[in-house]
């Protein structure tokens, strides 16, 4: 544990200092000011703090106490007083100490502080990570099971993965199940108490962003009235899940990487770097390479987060999944009493799932509810799929493809094809209003979408 002394007294300090050893690690403060410029600094898992740090009224051990519960809520704080006095015992208590020592102690009292002091932390660190998550989805245990060998290779790769703390790259297409992976790799760390914090990157806005990740010191710009503890810090000790990781400015992107080259943050407005301990697994639906490419993503970054790489397939590449999923997904509406027709099976099986897992789950839970009777029918799951037959027809009376005659087909493929298929990229764009919103809609990459215009307009003319 990475513990900090708080004592007035040096013989307390070194003395206390000498009977703490490895793997633990110590630091040591004189007064409350002290103490939080080393708070401020580094990742501290145990205060020890005497009471007394002075000899005027305000006790500013409990002082320093408070300020810890408040700004450290994961950090174990243990009071050290000469004075047997109950209300003063309660005081610090209630203030947010864990335990209290009373001096003198010995070797063998704190030795079993510091073997009860890890289970604490463990408690507060989980108490915090669901307080953090609270109002959104908080992580689950994911149990992964598939039948589809391309997706048991990924399984086989991120139990390799376990037990390391190096950065992890989730990639995959739109839908295709990236925080799904992510919690799973949570869950190999069979650690409950772990933190995983998600980020989802793209809805956090722009100027926001740095203080989001890397928290902020009051003042540090207008409407900082408080200190703010950042992401990085919420999952110190656990997971940092940074979904849509190319939606960063190229800034952002450089104090990413340098959090990750040296696992120091700097707060906004601190010259002063903290020491973090988290994983960050990362996710992305873009072609990276390409965004190195045209100068939007730092290729140093990249090949700092794709060592430990993970490459999702889309659920067309997992056919043997899909019924199993979609039974799932019925159980998961508690319709227990519902099933799937041999007619809805076979569509399920049939379609290309351009909005992989994520579209099928849609598409299963509107089912549920709209169906009668106890079977799901294909028609039932047909009007919620992307590319249903309404969607096309529309498209395809706009084209007025559905008048063209034979002789208009002979020696023409290729070219009423990519008519057709900027047809659905611009109804696309219509719709969404941008290239980014388009592609999600689509459920292909942006960088995909952009490629795929330019080729099909020289395919036209």
């Amino acid at each position: 544990m990475r513990i900090l002394i708080v004592d007035d007294e040096t013989l307390v300090r070194k003395t206390m200092q000498a009977q703490i050893s490895a793997p633990h690690t110590v630091t040591l403060a004189d007064s409350y000011e002290e103490a939080i410029e080393v708070l401020d600094r580094q990742m501290i898992d145990l205060v020890f703090t005497d009471l007394s740090l002075d000899d005027g009224p305000e006790r500013l051990g409990i002082k320093l106490i408070k300020e810890i519960a408040k700004e450290y809520p994961t950090t174990v704080v243990i009071a050290m007083t000469g004075h047997d006095e109950n209300h003063l015992v309660e005081e610090c208590l209630k203030s947010g100490a864990s335990d209290y020592l009373l001096k003198p102690f010995d070797e063998k009292t704190l030795a079993q502080v510091l073997r009860k002091a890890p289970v604490v932390h463990r408690l507060l660190r989980k108490n915090q990570s669901l307080k953090v998550a609270a109002g959104s989805k908080l992580v689950q245990h994911r149990h992964l099971y598939t039948k589809s060998p391309a997706f048991q290779a990924v399984l086989e790769t991120a139990k390799k993965i376990r037990g390391t703390n190096h950065s992890i790259l989730i990639r995959g297409e739109s839908g295709s199940g990236k925080e799904i992976m992510a919690q799973y790799l949570w869950s190999l760390e069979n650690d409950s108490s772990r933190p995983f914090i998600a980020v989802n990157c793209a809805a956090i806005p722009a100027q926001l962003a740095e203080s989001e990740l890397f928290g902020h010191k009051k003042g540090s710009f207008t409407g900082a009235t408080d200190a703010r503890q950042g992401k990085f810090e919420s999952a110190d000790g656990g997971d940092l899940f940074l979904d849509e990781l190319a939606t960063l400015s190229t800034d952002i992107q450089t104090k990413l990487l340098r959090a990750l080259s040296s696992g120091d943050i700097y707060p906004v407005g601190s010259d002063v770097g903290k020491k973090v301990n988290c994983r960050v697994i990362a996710a992305t639906n873009e072609n990276l390479e390409e965004m190195i490419r045209e100068k939007k993503f730092r290729e140093d970054l990249f090949f700092r987060i794709k060592n430990f790489t993970i490459t999702l397939p889309p659920l067309r590449e997992r056919k043997e999944d899909i019924l199993d999923l979609a039974n799932e997904f019925i159980r998961a509406n508690n319709y227990r009493d519902k099933s799937l027709s041999k007619s809805a099976e076979a569509l399920l099986l049939s379609y290309s799932w351009p909005g992989n897992i994520r579209e099928l789950k849609s598409a299963i839970d509107v089912a549920c509810v709209l169906s009668d009777g106890s079977e799901i029918e294909a028609s039932d799951i047909t009007p919620h799929l992307v590319q249903s037959a309404p969607v096309y027809d529309q498209v395809l009376a706009n084209n007025s493809i559905t008048e063209i005659d034979e002789r208009a087909l002979e020696g023409n493929f290729k070219h009423l094809v990519a008519e057709f298929e900027l047809k659905l990229i611009d109804f696309a764009m219509q719709k969404k209003g941008s290239e980014s919103s388009a592609a999600k809609y689509l459920g292909i990459p942006r960088s995909t979408l952009g490629d795929l215009r330019r080729k099909l307009q020289g395919l036209k003319k």
